[in-house]
């Protein structure tokens, strides 16, 4: 009887169709989440493969059909190959049934590859039949048990050892009239050497444990790590034909930059995806020091590959995948210190008018046999996680910044932030706020502790968005639900008894990751943290010389009276590695006084690369200044002491110096100012904070841009790339953050009309009011002081807001204030001023408000000598009332 994994698998070949979870279901009338389970594994399997999209479909995994690789589509082959492959190919052809071949070289040359290549051109050249077989065997699988090793290979006889419960032909007889590849064969003990030329010798073996002797034609190639020294002498006779492939350092850069083409095409192909990587991440990746040889620059291409994936995934607004040098592992970064000793040879590579190596898909690839990275499972994963929003799982990659597992600390401060005992009245409903204390007080009493209400509000807050994911259909993986579920069980068996409380009163179903961050909420302890004290920025000065960098600290610092600074002089005898390891060294050996982020000031070449290098070595923001002179260095210096922020520092030294300094022209910012709304997990609040900005500002002049700050330093880093080109001018975030220098607005304050006219205070406007002034002023009598009436109007109109509690836009009421000036003006020349239609009805609907006003503009009138009559008062009233903005500050 088939199994419904079975049926699931023939519906789904029967129908060579995209197929949805329940279109199957339907089909087999089972239950859905069991097909879906069942696709999945099938997934794995790489059985069906799986097309992402909303719905996820299924498909049957069609057979490929693509070639072999062979010595004519080698890279290499007329080159750093070529006598390599001229002996190999004399190996195959030799008589009467070729030379036995031993394949010298590290770990990941391709020795695996470069047998198959032989075995190809045997079955080309007609050496080999078509059918013949090619047997590849590791000898390190069964080093620890040589009876199973010599097994494997001769084959066993029945009772020869304890366990060989029946005769079973080796590999030798399945290889008879092919090739054996025996990989690793160092790893085959003296016997089975012995064993081994004893065939080389007569062309016979005998299965263990059996007395008649066998005969095979079977060409032997074996391959190894090590040196012809590991084997017996009698064992390097027998094997005449010895060949030995360069590792990877010792191929030309042409031959690495084509192995890098030929992996990202095959990448570009397989995800039908145009891909670029920039010209420094190139360099990187021809110059790093890949121990693992080929084998380990297909793994970190593959790498960055994966990452480039996801980036394109979740934000990316480019259609190619881009694969970027803060993308790259911290191995490869590392290459670029090498630009320098082989900057003759990268001359070819350095045309100034490719910034980028593109690669199509659908461009004919070669296949590197027994590539075991072939599949998509890698892609597969990253896309099913962000479904998630989750991490685990994905073996072949670290995606270091999709989610962070620094929870704790978010806790700590995202409970501090929202502390406002009177804020839940307007962004949480009251049922909601009451189940909250149910629970809490409920909480209270099975662990015999209080909490109060900070504490409670938070929760509040949190469940408020909870409730909204899970009804939306977005779950968030917990990235530490194990350790949380061991390290706090009592508190994570209450947390299941409140989610199911909560599950009655919403209807709703409760996943697991989210009872982890319940649980969280029942470990808070509230005790409050003490502040770090502040620490400056530190200045680091590297400088090519024997007492070039100290030298220039020193005077810098007698100019100044400080100590601050600290120089390390780099000798030309003194290798580039070797000078960033002893600046890593010090760095580690005094973290703490570099929290605050790295000026680096250095003169020329390598160093150039340290601050990518300590930034995601060490996690401390770096800037780097090339070319630096003593004034730099003075300046950097004198900024860093005055407590100025990392960010400040560099912009300020690089605006005033840039005609001194070999930099890249500052990146022009883009003319909208940006308001970074940060939350916890990025949604639910996040989202309704978003919302209520884009109502307080003029969305012409601000673009709003929501980021996940659950984890400081990631937050901080993106922070750092935005500066760049966008002028950041405030933060609004549920959990406190100060960085940059940029004005932090605590998410409270959008939920309170005092603080929104503060907010909109802060923010400022495009046209300040000396340009409003010196625009204006030649429209205006020359006996009216226009600066003086514009100050006071500001004034005015800012005691209205606030009175009044008023949220209007700053253009709103520049433009008021422009209308307010020319009317006194008007007054002020007897100039007639137009009706309002009905002024005496408005005037009594309106009646608070038009007496306020009125109240407010007396301070024009007694200082100008002007008096507003009820038209042009409720002409103010009216532009007031048409501008002011509903926020609906109810809830979330």
């Amino acid at each position: 009887m088939k199994s419904r994994k079975d049926e699931v698998l023939e519906a789904l070949r029967a129908n060579p169709n995209e197929q949805t979870a329940q279109e199957l279901a339907d089909q087999l009338g089972v239950d859905r989440t069991n097909v879906s389970r069942y696709l999945n594994e099938l997934t794995k399997d790489g059985t069906v493969k799986k097309i992402d999209g909303r719905p996820v479909k299924f498909q049957i995994t069609t057979v490929s059909t693509e070639g072999h690789i062979n010595f004519d589509n080698l890279i290499g082959r007329e080159d750093s190959l070529k006598s390599q492959i001229q002996k190999s190919k004399a190996a195959i052809l030799y008589p009467p049934r070729g030379l036995h071949t031993i394949i010298f070289g590290e770990t990941g040359t391709g020795k695996t590859m470069f047998a198959e290549c032989m075995y190809r051109y045997a079955v080309s050249a007609k050496v080999l039949d078509e059918n013949a077989p090619f047997i590849t065997f590791n000898c390190a699988d069964y080093a620890q048990n040589p009876q199973l090793l010599y097994g494997h290979i001769f084959g066993v006889k029945r009772g020869a050892f304890t366990g060989a419960e029946e005769t079973r032909a080796g590999l030798m007889e399945q290889a008879d009239g092919g090739i054996l590849f025996l990989d690793e064969i160092h790893r085959l003990p003296p016997e089975g050497q012995e064993m081994l030329f004893t065939f080389i010798d007569k062309g016979t073996f005998r299965s263990l444990g059996d007395g008649q002797e066998k005969q095979a034609s079977v060409q032997i190639i074996g391959a190894t790590t090590e040196t012809s020294s590991m084997f017996l002498s009698t064992f390097n006779r027998r094997i005449p034909m010895q060949i030995e492939l360069p590792s990877l350092a010792e191929r030309s850069l042409d031959e690495r930059l084509a192995i890098i083409k030929e992996f990202l095409q095959q990448e570009a192909n397989r995800l039908m995806q145009e891909i670029a990587i920039d010209k420094r991440s190139l360099l990187a990746f021809l110059l790093y020091n890949a121990e693992g040889n080929i084998g380990q620059l297909k793994r970190d291409l593959k790498l960055v590959c994966a990452k480039a994936f996801l980036h394109h995934q979740t934000n990316s607004e480019s259609e190619k995948l881009m694969i970027v040098e803060e993308d790259l592992p911290l191995v490869v970064q590392k290459g670029l210190l090498r630009m320098n000793e082989v900057q003759d040879k990268l001359t070819p590579f350095m045309d100034k008018r490719n910034l980028y190596l593109t690669l199509k898909p659908g461009t004919e690839e070669v296949v590197w046999g027994q590539d075991p990275n072939k599949d998509m499972e890698v892609y597969h994963s990253i896309t099913y996680k962000l479904e998630k929003l989750g991490r685990e799982n994905l073996s072949e990659i670290d995606l270091e910044e999709l989610i962070s597992d620094d929870v704790d600390q978010y806790f700590e401060t995202y409970v501090e932030e929202l502390s406002h005992s009177n804020a839940y009245r307007e962004i949480i409903s009251d049922d909601l706020w009451k189940l909250v204390n149910e629970l809490y007080d409920f909480a209270s009493v099975q662990m015999n502790r209080e909490y109060d209400e900070k504490v409670r509000f938070a929760f509040a807050l949190h469940i408020n968005s909870t409730i909204e994911r899970i009804r939306g259909n977005q779950f968030i993986s917990h990235p530490n639900l194990n350790d949380i579920r061991r390290s706090y069980s009592k508190e994570f068996q209450l947390a299941i008894e409140l989610s199911n409380r909560i599950e009655e009163a919403y209807n709703i179903m409760i996943p697991l990751d989210e009872i982890g961050f319940i649980t969280m909420f029942l470990t808070m302890d509230n005790q409050e943290q003490q502040k770090v004290d502040e620490r400056q920025v530190a200045v680091l000065v590297v400088m090519h010389g024997k007492s070039t960098a100290s030298s220039m600290l020193e005077t810098v610092q007698e100019l100044l009276g400080t100590t601050h600074g600290i120089a390390f002089n780099m000798p030309l005898t003194l290798n580039t590695e070797k000078m960033y390891g002893q600046i890593k060294n010090y760095i580690q050996g005094k973290r703490e006084e570099f929290s605050e982020g790295i000026i680096l000031l250095t003169d020329m070449g390598s160093p150039n690369n340290f601050g990518n290098l300590i930034f995601h070595e060490m996690g401390i923001r770096t800037r780097v200044i090339s070319m630096t002179s003593t004034m730099l260095v003075l300046e950097s210096i004198r900024l860093a002491t005055l407590g100025r922020s990392l960010e400040e520092i560099y912009t300020s030294v690089i605006s005033m110096f840039q005609t001194m300094v070999r930099l890249e022209e500052p990146t022009q910012k883009d003319e909208k100012k940006v308001i970074i709304v940060a939350c916890f997990t990025g949604e639910g609040v996040s989202k309704r904070l978003n919302e209520v900005v884009s109502q307080i500002v003029n969305l012409d002049e601000f673009e709003v841009i929501q980021m996940q700050s659950l984890e400081r330093e990631s937050f901080k880093h993106r922070i750092d790339q935005l500066i760049t080109h966008k002028d950041i001018v405030a933060i609004v975030g549920t959990m406190e953050i100060h960085y940059q220098k940029i004005p932090f607005i605590p998410a409270m304050n959008l939920f309170k009309r005092d603080k929104i006219l503060e907010f909109q205070d802060l923010l400022g406007s495009t046209i300040t009011l000396p340009e409003m002034v010196d625009s204006l002023t030649k429209n205006f009598s020359p006996e009216l002081d226009v600066k003086t009436l514009f100050l006071l109007i500001d004034d005015v109109l800012q005691l209205i807001r606030k009175d009044q509690e008023l949220i209007i836009e700053n253009t709103a009421m520049q433009a008021l204030s422009v209308h307010i000036a020319f009317l006194v003006d008007k007054i002020k020349k007897g100039e007639e001023r137009p009706a309002f239609e009905n002024v005496k009805y408005f005037h009594q609907e309106h009646l608070l408000r038009f007496n306020q006003t009125a109240a407010s503009l007396s301070l024009i009138e007694k200082q100008f000598g002007v008096h507003f009559i009820e038209d042009d008062i409720a002409y103010i009233v009216k532009t007031l009332e048409d501008n002011r903005i509903e926020l609906g500050l109810h809830s979330v």
